[in-house]
């Protein structure tokens, strides 16, 4: 197994699985279906800030990926590193990609340069767990009132 940068057709993979990513990452609270335009929209976003996806491939084929970049601090204006999205297909879960992915990802920013390195989970999410075993600490809480 091998973690790369995605280009050509394994980032054309990541665009194209982008929606059900989103949906299982927002634990449902992102609906896909008939917002594929709104999709498109918010990964061009990403890409055009500059993240972009590392691949875990396996006999050329993409097993799963997470995507890193940057973010500003909306309080102090600091440029920070950003785990955007992690992602492993569910056929290939358990075999500990996730954790190699963020290793990976952490890798790559802290060569960049970020001492401080942020990313959002959902709550009930379970790769929060994973994040928290890695040394993630909630900084902050976004609660809501329906």
């Amino acid at each position: 197994m091998e973690i790369i940068r995605a280009v050509g057709a394994d980032f054309e993979f990541v665009n194209e699985h982008g929606a059900h990513s989103l949906h299982e990452g927002t634990r449902g609270t992102f609906q896909t279906q008939g917002n594929e335009q709104r999709v498109q929209e918010l990964l061009n976003a990403l890409w055009e800030r500059g993240a972009y996806p590392l691949v875990a491939k396996e006999a050329e084929q993409v097993l799963g990926w997470i995507t890193i970049g940057t973010a500003k601090d909306p309080f102090s204006g600091d440029e920070v590193g950003f785990l955007y999205e992690l992602y492993v297909l569910g056929e290939h879960r358990g075999r500990g990609l996730g954790r190699q992915l963020m290793e990976r990802g952490i890798q790559e920013l802290r060569e960049q340069g970020y001492q401080e390195i942020r990313l959002n989970v959902f709550s009930g999410n379970p790769a929060q767990k994973l994040y928290e075993a890695l040394g993630f600490r909630t900084r902050n809480l976004q609660m809501e009132l329906k």
